[in-house]
């Protein structure tokens, strides 16, 4: 579409608060990493369905450029204090705005072996705040609010810009602009999770083919939603209830743009995108990790941490039987091999999807999912899992774990030792799949000691 725009970059900023909002908790120095914050100004470009052409659920949308507007947001960014450590490979992450304010922080370690990584603030509510995500939930801070000091030159036009804001975002990244502090990759990667990942669809659906500014994207718990460009509340894009199929924004992700897309869900999501799974090509994988819920308890422990010391909350309940399947070091070896795809281009394994019957997955006699990517917990399980919750809206993501009897237990690993072998077993088989990369395997083999309660 010939928009080769490229934001004005100010800062690093040192003012306000003195923290990037929704950043690490942890010192990324002790990492050999550097964080910094900057403004990105410019000019923005709106797309839109021209007259007489269509954005069907197939995915391959007709656009065309409609109105531009000025912005003003925010990126922050966590890479190599040593140019030397750096790997050549930005990820640029499409911050999520779900909870009513912007959250987003390179948390696992594959991001801190040699990435450089960059939240970009993409969407209105983060820079306005939102009204409760659910009845009787309070109204959310943006950043504006937040330190007024820091961010109170921001300025969003409305979710319809953000993903020409997010293209002006990657070209700045590639340029190797201040905003790098000088290092220029060789590879620009998009990342997105959750409702960050729908837009990075619709993304691809209609703005990548003009842009071509990323190399390529990793999608994580995607719902098999795109939303539409032009305003739609989130919780509509689920239907009236929150769990409608389809819903009215489910859609295909096209994969006709000449780069790698790898998408990696959960069960949790998995009968949402049931409607639009897609074959795999030479330019897309899928692939969908049976038992988990939307969310890790590792992640979602890391971002209370984050939201504690940045005060601010969901307000939601927290169940006491949570999933507590650990599924990050499938999404660490996701990014990994998105790597080699790009660099090498050395596609992917394909992996088996879970198994359905209707809308419900079929079980095994433990209660879990056939099918999919099979962690540990499934193959050598002293719980039966569920990715998602049927009490209401408010701990739906959140998954159960209920322990198997101990009876049971009991006839599945008679002999001292059998879990710990069965465990092992079952790790060597991910590490031969490449669903998990040699930095993370002892920490994989450590989790047999405690699940769900239950010691070896």
């Amino acid at each position: 579409m010939g928009i080769e725009a490229r934001p004005k970059i100010h800062g690093p900023l040192s003012n306000g608060r003195g923290w990037p909002f929704s950043c690490p908790v942890d010192d990324v120095t002790e990492r050999g990493y550097v964080m910094e914050e900057f403004l990105l100004e410019g000019q923005a470009t709106s797309f839109r369905v021209p007259k007489g052409g269509v954005a069907d659920r197939d995915g391959l949308w007709e656009v065309e450029p409609a109105e531009t507007a000025p912005y003003v947001t925010r990126a922050y960014v966590v890479r190599p204090d040593d140019p030397a450590r750096f790997n050549g490979v930005a990820v640029v992450n499409w911050q999520n705005v779900t909870a009513g304010f912007d959250l987003g922080a390179p948390l696992d370690g594959e991001i801190y072996r040699g990435y450089a990584w960059v939240g970009v603030t993409t969407q209105k509510i983060g820079v306005d705040g939102a009204a409760g995500l659910l009845p009787g939930m309070p109204s959310t801070k943006g950043l504006l609010e937040w330190d007024p000091e820091r961010y109170g030159a921001l300025k969003h036009p409305g979710d319809a810009w953000s993903y020409d804001i997010f293209t002006q975002a990657g070209r700045a990244v590639r340029a190797g602009t201040e905003l790098m502090g000088g290092l220029k990759p060789s590879l620009v990667l998009a990342s997105g999770e959750s409702q960050s990942a729908m837009r990075l669809g619709s993304y691809l659906n209609a703005a990548h083919q003009g842009a071509r500014v990323y190399d390529g994207f990793h999608l994580t718990v995607h719902w098999g939603i795109c939303p539409p460009l032009d305003e739609m509340d989130l919780m509509s894009m689920f239907g009236p209830e929150g769990a409608e199929l389809p819903s009215p924004a489910t859609c295909a992700i096209r994969d006709d743009g000449g780069v790698p897309i790898l998408s990696v869900a959960t069960e949790c999501e998995a009968r949402f995108n049931l409607p639009v799974r897609q074959a795999e090509t030479d330019t897309f994988r899928f692939w969908e990790v049976a038992g988990a819920s939307h969310e890790s308890r590792t992640e979602a422990d890391a971002f209370a941490a984050i939201m504690a010391r940045d005060e601010v909350t969901l307000s939601l309940p927290q169940p006491t039987d949570p999933n507590v399947i650990e599924w990050g070091f499938v999404n660490n070896a996701a990014l990994r091999a998105l790597v080699s795809w790009c660099r090498h281009g050395k596609v992917p394994a394909s992996h088996p999807r879970i198994e359905f019957e209707g809308d419900q997955a079929r079980r095994d006699e433990f209660g879990n999912a056939k099918g999919g990517i099979r962690v540990p917990e499934l193959t050598a399980p002293v719980a039966s899992y569920l990715g998602e919750r049927d009490e209401g809206m408010e701990t739906w993501l959140l998954g159960k774990t209920t322990p198997l009897a101990a009876d049971r237990l009991a006839r599945l690993y008679p002999e001292a030792g059998d879990r710990e072998r069965a465990w092992n077993r079952a790790v060597d088989a991910l590490v031969e799949q490449r669903l998990v990369v040699a930095e993370d395997v002892e920490g994989l083999r450590a989790r047999r000691s405690v699940i769900s309660g239950a010691r070896l």
